[in-house]
C-alpha cells in the first residue's frame, strides 16, 4: 500500500483558496457582520470596548451606533486600498474570534 502523496500543484492549488477567501471582500464583509454581531452580544452581556477610537463612537451615537459607524469607516478605507484586504481580513478574523472568546467566558461567569 502506498501513502499518497501531496504534489506541489495540489499545495499551491490549496494556498491558492486560503490566499482568495483572505483577498475576498465577501470575506471581508463577512467578518465585519461577524464582528458587529459578537460586538452588541457583549456589549449586551455587560462588556466594554477596548478600541478607544469605536469606544469613544459608542459613547456619542450608542453602542449600535458607534459600532454601526465604525465598520462603515472600516469598510470605506479598505475598499480604497485593495492592499490591504488579506490583512484586514486576518485581522477581524482574529477580533472575531477574540470576542467569541469573551462571550464565552461572560456566558460561564453568569452562571
Amino acid at each position: 500500500m502506498q501513502i499518497p502523496r501531496i504534489g506541489a500543484l495540489q499545495l499551491a492549488g490549496r494556498r491558492g483558496i486560503i490566499s482568495n477567501v483572505l483577498d475576498a471582500r465577501s470575506s471581508f464583509v463577512a467578518l465585519q457582520a461577524l464582528d458587529l454581531i459578537t460586538t452588541l452580544v457583549a456589549f449586551h452581556f455587560g462588556a466594554f470596548e477596548m478600541n478607544p477610537l469605536v469606544g469613544r463612537l459608542t459613547a456619542l451615537f450608542g453602542p449600535a451606533g458607534g459600532v454601526v459607524f465604525s465598520k462603515v469607516i472600516a469598510v470605506l478605507i479598505v475598499l480604497r486600498v485593495q492592499k490591504l484586504m488579506w490583512f484586514a481580513n486576518l485581522f477581524y478574523f482574529g477580533v472575531v474570534c477574540w470576542n467569541t472568546f469573551i462571550l464565552l467566558a461572560l456566558s460561564h461567569a453568569t452562571r
